[in-house]
């Protein structure tokens, strides 16, 4: 796989984890290869200027995704990409 911006050090929340039950790989890939999930069109645009900024890039995914209404997991890239951090919205 190869990733469209770098992740730096990734972080995960014990609050993340419980609620997953599992080490979000898959999450942290679909992230690093721009599908971002959950986002709002604002969201989206952010996410666009922050590749080519250097800056901040979102994702959010659903605990539950046959559940509109389920909590979600969000995966942060601080920018300047150094830092992931996972964590229960």
């Amino acid at each position: 796989m190869q990733t469209n911006f770098l992740l730096g050090v990734i972080q995960l929340t014990e609050e993340a984890r419980q609620a997953l039950g599992r080490l979000p790989y898959d999450l942290l890939a679909r992230h690093a290869i721009n599908e971002h999930g959950h986002i709002t069109d604002s969201e989206m645009k952010k996410n666009m200027a922050g590749m080519k900024t250097i800056g901040e890039i979102i994702s959010r995914y659903r605990l539950d995704p046959t559940n509109p209404g389920s909590k979600a997991v969000v995966v942060l890239t601080a920018s300047p990409w150094d830092k992931t951090t996972i964590y229960l919205e």
